[in-house]
């Protein structure tokens, strides 16, 4: 079997159903191998958005996603994936088909030396085929690497020429590794003796299974709980027990400051998501998979690595059967004052409470850093696991619109909803013809204020200065319907809610432009 026909069949035996790509010449002898296959081959119009298409198919299923690439400039557009990826621990492999070093000198076509370098400090790890004999082992060790232990994306490099020899055994894909047991003897005492403890879910815990025991923990044991953003969803959002997000002010940040021990599992903590949102402990308890971000903004914290899978039911079963000193009643109350003062003063609570209303309960949400988006991750409650996707590993503003069409994808029978900004969108707007074309049904919320709107914000705030960050806009309903999309536009909530219950369906591809003027963020 020749190489190129290799790695078709060994994608189809990995079950891989989607590979989004870009091709250019050097793809073509694994084009032509894929259209005699089951897979489904995604061609975007943008690598970046190919990349952040398998990002997004990846987080709504839990498989990884694989992007193909061409090399010199196709390969270098999946940089920035690559590093939302890695910060955000998202299960990618991306294969890119190259020429050797010796072609590259030479100057041949897209000839770069040394390739995988540019990734080796934003991935897992960045493997070189040598030779067609090694072809089907380096490509079940990228698929076992980037799904082990704390997932990520792994790069594999194809020579051109290797393609047209014969290809080696397939090895077993399978083995993937397992995590480390957490020694967890340092921070038994201080679970044990918790009389306030609290606690706080981050996206590691996502796709484990351990949502059901954390509910019922912590609604008979009478402890609060809290997600990070990428936590949202291990627990259903809407219950009285569940108090949103560890940056949110208000009660939140009460509870955290009164809680004797805050276990913090499966989560970063990392800085812009916490410590510089102004989330302190009085007593942290933080196990993650592994010690990358451990002690790094908390070092005074009790810290554990390992499975956080086997340290969540070890800590569960401390817990179990005690009831808290928490006031649950009292923070319920306060809870309710505060949901009734942001829905009177602030247009962004409206704006997510609005759509959490319109959309059905099961939607995937995919989110891009818009005001809409940072009022969602304080204030959108979400109801499952993987419904919640926003870009917070890098904080790239171009990645929602093309991570919900491989959203959608990975949960074809699951409505999905895009929540973009007239800046982030734009630039992406040639997806269109890839929505249209695989007539992928997303529903795409184009928040249109007129500019960078955040940054104005911050203009106008810090500088005193208005009108800088303006953006001159098309008109997105024309632009969407120039591609055979039906759109609809909204200037007020009460005109959103009527576009969302009138004319969208969830089964066709929809563009929904809402012009609503600026408004602060939730951290204003």
């Amino acid at each position: 079997m020749l190489a190129r026909q290799g790695v078709a069949r060994f994608l189809e035996e990995m079950g891989v159903r989607y590979i989004f790509h870009l091709p250019g010449v050097h793809t073509l002898p694994l084009n032509e191998s894929l259209a005699q296959s089951d897979i489904k081959v995604i061609i975007g119009r943008h690598e970046s958005a190919s990349a952040f298409m398998a990002d997004g198919f990846s987080r709504a299923c839990g498989l990884p996603g694989v992007v193909l690439v061409t090399p010199g400039p196709g390969l270098a557009n999946v940089v920035s994936p690559c590093m939302e990826a890695f910060g955000s621990d998202v299960p990618l492999v991306i294969i890119f088909v190259g020429v050797d070093e010796e072609e590259a000198e030479k100057g041949a076509l897209h000839g770069v030396r040394e390739p995988e370098a540019m990734f080796r400090s934003i991935c897992k790890a960045a493997l070189a085929v040598r030779d067609g004999k090694e072809l089907a082992a380096k490509l079940g060790e990228a698929f076992r690497l980037a799904s082990s232990a704390r997932p990520g994306p792994v790069i594999v490099s194809i020579p051109y020429r290797i393609l047209h020899k014969e290809a080696g055994a397939a090895a077993n894909p399978n083995a993937i590794e397992g995590e480390a047991t957490p020694d967890l003897s340092s921070i038994e005492e201080a679970v044990r003796g918790a009389q306030r403890p609290v606690i706080i879910a981050g996206g590691g815990l996502m796709g484990r299974g351990l949502g059901p025991s954390l509910d019922r923990v912590c609604r008979e044991s009478a402890i609060p709980f809290l997600s990070s953003t990428s936590g949202k969803g291990v627990v259903a959002e809407e219950q009285d027990h569940v108090f949103g997000n560890i940056a949110a002010r208000g009660v939140a940040q009460r509870i955290l400051e009164e809680a004797d021990v805050a276990i913090a599992l499966g989560t970063r903590l990392r800085d812009a998501d916490s410590k510089r949102r102004g989330v302190k402990f009085r007593k942290l308890v933080h196990i993650d998979t592994d010690d990358r971000w451990l002690g790094k903004n908390y070092p005074n914290g009790l810290h554990a690595a390992g499975d956080v899978s086997k340290a969540a039911e070890a800590i569960l079963g401390l817990l179990e059967g005690r009831k808290s000193d928490w006031d649950m009643e009292a923070l319920r109350k306060a809870r309710e004052l505060e949901l009734q003062g942001l829905e009177r003063d602030h247009r962004g609570f409206r704006i997510v409470r609005l759509l959490r209303r319109l959309v059905p309960d099961d939607t995937i949400t995919v989110w891009d850093l818009t005001m809409i988006g940072y009022w969602a991750e304080y204030h959108f409650p979400v109801l499952r696991e993987r419904a919640f996707l926003s870009p917070r590993g890098i904080s790239p503003i171009f990645y929602a619109f093309p991570a919900s069409l491989g959203a959608k994808l990975g949960r074809i029978g699951t409505p999905c909803l895009c929540v973009t900004g007239d800046g982030g969108f734009l630039p992406t707007v040639g997806e269109l013809a890839t929505m249209k074309k695989y007539d992928i049904p997303v529903v795409v919320l184009v928040y249109d204020n007129g500019g960078f709107g955040v940054l104005e914000d911050y203009m106008r705030r810090r500088y005193s200065t208005k009108g800088v960050m303006d953006l001159r806009n098309p008109d997105f309903c024309d632009l969407a319907r120039a591609f055979g999309i039906k759109a609809g536009k909204a200037e007020s909530l009460e005109e959103l809610e009527r576009v969302f219950l009138n004319d969208i369906t969830w089964d066709e591809p929809y563009v929904v432009e809402f012009r609503h003027p600026l408004f602060p963020p939730p951290w204003g």
